[in-house]
């Protein structure tokens, strides 16, 4: 009897039971998971190629197919990469702990710095508001003197402007009703006469017989007529002196009070600008003490975070140490 042959099946069986579990599929998976998290290349580029790990790496080396060398040649460039950038990451986080003595004095330098300039900020805001309350009396007051100066020039002025006006109301009437009346008999002529002559002050009973004799025709009027109107002449001649007088005297004295008034004018203008120059000044200092506080914020702010930043740096340096 010939020798017996086992089935094909159970010979399979034995084969799938020979079979043992590749002991290097958790560093595939860990070669994978470091491309993918590689830094510098295009996402579905490192998918693709964590992807071709294990069947570039599986297969022994004298045997693999071309095509898992080309695979294991992306895996290793990828690698290479990410390991000069987690070096370059480390070095980076050794020079910054290594810095951080040098890093705490700076920011605490800046805080004291920044503190310093508030308190200047405040010093010269302070000097501003001081500088803009006495520019505020000072305009104030130029104005009032400015307006006493007014006041005086208008009281000192209406007698001169009453004088002037006197003046001309008697010359209107002295050169043209008064004139007129004289050589002629006119009824509403010697009215208007006597309504424009009422505000001269000339004597009441002088005017009554004024009043008589001009409401005679010219060639009518006598002895007495013509001493009425001689009379007249002199009241009308003397009181157009008397207001030459007074204007003539006032001139000096209205000149000076004018001085006085374009001098008030300039002073006031000159405080009210000086106001203004003031008020532009406090408005500067209060912006420089707010970018001075605001500095100081930040550098407390730095300052205070210096020590959760230093252990997150000495955290992520110890991660990344282990990564190399």
């Amino acid at each position: 009897m010939g020798p017996m042959k086992r089935p094909a099946a159970a010979s399979g069986a034995t084969a799938k039971k020979g079979r043992t579990a590749d002991p290097n599929l958790e560093k595939y998976r860990q070669i994978a998971a470091a491309v993918q998290a590689a830094d510098g290349f295009p996402g579905e580029m490192l998918k693709l190629v964590a992807s071709t790990v294990k069947v570039g790496l599986q297969a022994p080396k004298d045997v693999r197919h071309g095509y898992a060398e080309q695979c294991l040649g992306m895996v290793q460039e990828v690698l290479k990469a990410a390991e000069a950038s987690v070096r370059e990451k480390v070095a980076g986080l050794e020079s910054k702990v290594a810095a951080s003595d040098e890093e705490k004095a700076a920011r605490e330098a800046a805080v004291g710095a920044a503190v310093g300039e508030v308190t200047q900020k405040t010093e010269v805001l302070d000097a501003a508001k001081a500088k803009l309350a006495a520019a505020n009396d000072e305009s104030a007051k130029a104005k009032a003197a400015l307006q006493a100066t007014e006041t005086e020039q208008k009281a000192g002025d209406e007698a001169l402007v009453a004088a002037a006006d006197r003046k001309a109301k008697l010359e209107a009437v002295f050169g043209g009703d008064y004139a007129l009346i004289k050589e002629t008999t006119d009824a509403k002529l010697l009215k208007s006469f006597l309504r424009g002559s009422q505000d001269f002050g000339f004597d009441a009973q002088l005017m009554s017989a004024a009043e008589s004799t001009f409401a005679k025709p010219a060639g009518e009027r006598g002895m007495f007529d013509n001493l009425v109107t001689k009379e007249l002449d002199i009241a009308f001649s003397t009181s157009i002196a008397a207001a030459e007088e007074l204007l003539s005297q006032g001139e000096p004295a209205k000149a000076e009070r004018a001085a006085k008034v374009d001098a008030a004018g300039v002073e006031a203008g000159v405080k009210a600008e000086a106001e203004v120059a003031a008020k532009e000044e406090l408005i500067a200092a209060q912006k420089a003490l707010s970018e001075a506080t605001a500095q100081r914020k930040g550098a407390e702010k730095a300052a205070k975070d210096f020590g959760p930043e230093l252990a997150a740096a000495n955290k992520e340096l110890s991660a990344a140490s282990k990564e190399l």
